[in-house]
């Protein structure tokens, strides 16, 4: 391992290393984003815009600014869109997925400048760096954890980008200003934390991790006014604060299920290593939670460390990575109380993913810290390979999952160009006529408009009469209370970034699709996968009537119409 530390510790090796991870994510992120907006983002992105430029004073602006969005505040994200409007003109969906992607390297960064200074004890934020190269080498496994397609969910879903991710960046920011032990950098860091709790409601976890971080510093006084400037943010946050999600439930369950939150937190924790997403979710949580139950153990024991001592703390390292180290925990203990009541597979949900993520890339650089040079010859490139595994693997395995992500997008999109339905809401419901309308609106005004073609160049024609039935493979259609379900086995179904085939319910006056997507493992067998695809049509979705099932398949060059002489009646 000796020489192949000293191969990956030359120097323009191992730039390229830490280049090419986040080269290929985004040459990942350009194959397939999408500029479609999806359910909140309506009231958080669009909506917002229309109230903001309507106010016509100061503190109207603000309002629009601050109100929430069930419980989160959006202030970062709302200024992020305000400023794509004033240089633009419009909205680009896929300009704040990459917009807030960013932030992903701004957390390398920081963890970056941190590490350079981990072997001088006296150093801040504005010491010269002490490791230098080293520091380098200690990234190699840090950037194949950050840049990776787990959390497909969160890199193509606009809003998600500026609220988890950069709620992330934002804490990391303001405790890396925080744990410098300077005036100036103290009253800097008042104001992003209050920036930051108003960017969303975790953003309140941020002042118990600031206060962890001036109470190992032994700064009592920045910590009397970090606590109090922390609990006028709150009240102000819950000021006017119209939602109210029983999340009292929440402590309820975690009373009666104590044992299954513990495993979901650690599951939570280990997720970086849930490799196969096409899989039940019980099996995929066996390598996870042992991933996780480790982790944490080293972690409880490092804080524990830090914390437990009569003297102060003296290194920024340290103290900067229990700040960022707090946060990140509290914020995947709040996941695990929260939300495994209503699914326990939320703790593997694609767009929590990052906070996962981000607790690993942590931990690495920790490790490097703590390891010896000896050690880290011996230790380091074991750990890179395993990363540079888990990286390549499961871009195989999660890209599937983003492309049939994308097609179910663009398959929404065509309802709702067509049919006024599919980025939210139930048929004539207020909030499908509100997507409607602020679909319209955004159009009138030049802000914004559907993809055009939503899927292909000749998708019209599925708007016209229905063609005459054509033979296809054998079709399993199951008529349920809330789905229209489609199966099919055929061996030769592949789906890809310009294939796919999509289910086609039309009648005399409306036409919907829905992606035909993989099928998934079930039962004993999690490993074996079927051949075909099964395809759901919520029903809810669409207006009833009697509908005429049909197969629309797409191909790099053409597409195919196939439609059956089956029906079925929505009521």
């Amino acid at each position: 391992m000796s020489r192949f530390y000293r191969l990956l510790a030359r120097r323009p090796l191992t730039l390229a290393l830490l280049l090419l991870p986040i080269g290929a994510f985004f040459v990942y992120f350009f194959a397939l984003r999408y500029d479609i907006p999806w359910f909140d983002e309506y009231e958080s992105i669009s909506d917002f815009l229309r109230r903001f430029l309507a106010a016509d004073s100061f503190v109207g602006k603000m309002e629009a600014l601050l109100k929430p969005n069930n419980e989160h505040r959006l202030a970062y994200a709302r200024l992020v869109v305000v400023g794509q409007y004033l240089l633009t003109g419009g909205l680009n969906f896929a300009g704040l997925m990459l917009w807030g992607n960013l932030g992903m390297v701004v957390i390398f960064w920081l963890l970056y400048r941190a590490l350079r200074r981990a072997d001088d004890p006296a150093a801040h934020a504005l010491t010269p760096r002490s490791l230098g190269d080293k520091a380098l080498i200690g990234m190699l496994p840090v950037v194949l954890i950050l840049f990776t397609a787990q959390n497909y969910l969160l890199t193509f879903t606009a809003l998600y980008t500026l609220q988890y991710l950069a709620i992330i960046m934002l804490a990391m920011l303001t405790l890396y200003v925080l744990t410098t032990d300077r005036l100036l950098y103290f009253g800097i860091a008042l104001p992003m934390g209050v920036f930051s709790t108003f960017s969303m409601g975790n953003g309140l976890l941020l002042w118990p991790a600031g206060a962890a971080v001036l109470f190992v510093q032994r700064r009592w006084a920045a910590l009397g006014v970090w606590l109090a400037t922390g609990a006028l943010s709150g009240w102000l946050y819950f000021l006017g604060y119209p939602v109210q999600q029983g999340n009292a439930d929440g402590f309820t369950y975690v009373l009666e299920h104590p044992i299954k939150t513990l495993a979901g937190f650690l599951i939570f924790a280990g997720s970086v290593f849930d490799l196969f997403p096409i899989l039940p979710v019980e099996p995929r949580s066996y390598l996870p939670l042992i991933m996780g139950f480790i982790l944490m153990a080293g972690l409880v024991y490092w804080v524990a460390s830090v914390v437990i001592r009569r003297e102060k703390a003296t290194s920024f390292f340290d103290v900067f990575l229990l700040g960022c180290l707090l946060f990140v925990l509290a914020n995947i203990g709040l996941i695990a109380v929260f939300r495994i009541r209503f699914y326990f597979g939320m703790v593997l949900h694609s767009s929590y993913r990052t906070y996962s993520l981000v607790l690993w890339a942590i931990a690495c650089v920790l490790l490097f810290s703590r390891l010896p040079d000896v050690w880290r010859v011996k230790v380091w490139p074991g750990l890179w390979l395993m990363f540079l595994g888990v990286n390549v693997l499961t871009y195989g395995t999660y890209i599937p999952e983003a492309i049939e992500r994308r097609k179910h997008m663009q398959a929404m999109t065509f309802n709702q160009r067509y049919s006024d339905i599919g980025l939210g809401g139930t048929r004539n419901t207020k909030l499908a006529r509100y997507i409607s309308d602020l679909t319209k609106l955004m159009h009138d005004r030049g802000w914004y408009n559907l993809p055009d073609p939503t899927i292909t160049p000749d998708e019209k024609r599925l708007l016209g009469p229905a063609e005459r039935s054509v033979p296809t493979e054998p079709l399993q259609i199951t008529q349920r209370p809330d789905y229209i379900v489609v199966d099919n086995h055929d061996a030769n179904y592949q789906l890809g970034v310009n294939m796919a085939t999509y289910l086609v319910l039309k009648s005399d006056k409306h036409t919907y699709l829905v992606l035909a997507a993989r099928i998934r493992p079930q039962g004993r067998r999690f490993w074996r996968v079927l051949p075909g695809f099964t395809a759901a049509m919520p029903t809810a979705i669409v207006q009833p009537g009697r509908y005429r099932i049909g197969l629309f398949r797409t191909y790099p060059d053409h597409s195919q119409t196939q439609f059956t002489d089956r029906f079925v009646d929505i009521p």
